[in-house]
């Protein structure tokens, strides 16, 4: 059962990594399958990557091969022991449990087996400190988590390993509901929160963990919970762009305060890439080179009139007779998508709107030079006669939206009679970049070293 006192943390906090669904390079598996037909873990190679990444707990999840369970039980926790890491085995819920694919085996769905088989692995390894189970209220989850069914694990659990702790997973509007935390505080020792810029499903903004944090630990601390923020390290599919290494670093900074101030135990590096291999090169989203201006919307609730922008103040030739800008973009949509008079994308001198796109009515996905056929704008009712003007690309909410994730790229913009500089966003600079409520505004560079310096950056916080 829950609330069994302080956690028995290492020096420094838990400093931790996760693997995750469909996060790329994030498993070290043998190179050749053994005789059952399965690649199987790299033990020496992940405990040999872990050092280099300087963790002191491991959350590993049992989810990817059948042979994942044997695999922890035989080589990985008796070599994690030797080599100083705890380990805390990470299952799946019923939304994640497939028939015939990925599931947490051999147990599944039997969380009286799974508690009774960690507490007895708890009792032989001392550095098996706890197990979580993600999702609990996703879904249909909660139909099978009932207080009975949980109440009966857990007890199971207590009666071979008082002390193993457990956790579940959750986001942060389950993390700041009090009937939440009542309904699951009896039989979780505390939660592992994915942080994601609050309700902005985000993994670019990074300010705002340290308030995010203070709301949850306003409810969970009068509970006798603890609390592990995760942060994203790889990919979150549902968010507009990736974590970068600026990114990482600074969450892991203000999670290491909140360990050395004693109000949080630890910290999860979830998705890191650990093979040695380049970012894939899809994530280059640039027309050409390996920049773009990006105006983005997550899932998450924007009002009417909420925008992202990026403006340039811009030199203006006199001696020209007309003047035109030129631009090429390019929207991504999730489904499922987006309706008329929703986004819509705007070219500005100064305060002028110039031209506009409803985002709806541009039904190609890929980069396209002005609105459908329109081509360059002509813009010199705008500018003639001025020495400069300012330069604005919009992103623009219409009506009050919720639901509807958008990646606008913005690139290779071109004029006759104007001075624009970092044309193509290959730089930071130059450009101002605003947003407003969920929407941001973001110079977004591809890194094909994107994963090594993620790693680095993580190793360092955790040294």
């Amino acid at each position: 059962m829950g609330h069994r006192g302080p956690y028995p943390q290492p020096a420094g906090g838990i400093k931790a990594t996760l693997t995750g669904g469909n996060t790329v390079g994030a498993s070290v598996r043998e190179r050749a399958p053994r005789a059952d037909g399965y690649r199987h873990l790299d033990t020496p190679a992940l405990i040999r990557r872990l050092r280099e990444l300087n963790v002191n707990t491991y959350l590993y999840c049992i989810w990817d091969s059948p042979t994942d369970f044997d695999d922890l039980c035989e080589e990985f926790l008796p070599a994690a022991a030797a080599a100083g890491i705890d380990v805390i085995p990470y299952i799946v819920p019923p939304t994640e449990t497939s028939e015939y694919g990925r599931a947490s085996r051999p147990y599944r769905l039997d969380y009286v087996g799974w508690a009774k088989a960690f507490a007895e692995l708890a009792v032989k390894y001392p550095n098996f400190t706890a197990w979580a189970i993600d999702d609990f209220e996703v879904g249909n989850n909660a139909s099978l988590f009932t207080p009975e069914y949980l109440r009966e694990f857990t007890a199971a659990a207590a009666a071979i390993a008082p002390d193993l702790r457990f956790y579940t997973c959750a986001y942060f509007g389950m993390a700041t509901n009090a009937e939440f935390l009542d309904a699951y505080g009896e039989f979780v020792d505390g939660i592992i929160y994915p942080f994601l810029d609050g309700r902005n499903e985000n993994t670019t903004v990074a300010e705002s963990l340290g308030p995010c944090l203070d709301e949850i630990l306003a409810l969970t601390d009068p509970r006798g919970l603890e609390l592990i923020p995760l942060i994203y390290t790889g990919r979150f599919l549902d968010a507009p762009l990736h974590a970068t290494p600026e990114y990482c670093a600074a969450t892991l900074t203000t999670a290491a305060e909140y360990v050395a101030a004693g109000r949080i135990p630890g910290v999860i590096a979830y998705g890191t890439q650990l093979d040695d291999g380049p970012a894939p090169t899809a994530d280059n989203k640039a027309l050409y080179g390996n920049g773009r201006l990006a105006l983005i919307n997550s899932r998450a609730r924007a009002a009417a009139g909420t925008t992202a922008s990026a403006t340039q103040r811009v030199q203006v030739d006199p001696g020209m007779p007309r003047y035109e800008v030129s631009f090429w973009y390019h929207r991504w949509f999730l489904a499922p998508g987006i309706e008329p008079g929703v986004y819509q994308l705007e070219l500005l001198i100064d305060d002028a709107v110039v031209r506009t796109m409803d985002l709806y009515e541009q039904r190609w996905p890929v980069w396209t030079n002005g609105d459908g056929m329109e081509g360059p704008v002509d813009v010199t009712q705008y500018v003639a006669g001025r020495n400069e003007v300012e330069l604005t690309f919009r992103l623009h909410v219409l009506k009050d939206v919720v639901g509807r994730y958008i990646d606008v790229g913005v690139d290779h913009v071109e004029s006759i009679g104007l001075t624009v500089r970092n044309p193509g966003f290959e730089a930071d600079g130059d450009w101002i970049l605003r947003g407003s409520g969920p929407l941001l505004s973001v110079i977004d560079h591809y890194l094909a070293d994107r994963p090594a310096r993620i790693f680095a950056a993580i190793a360092r916080s955790y040294s």
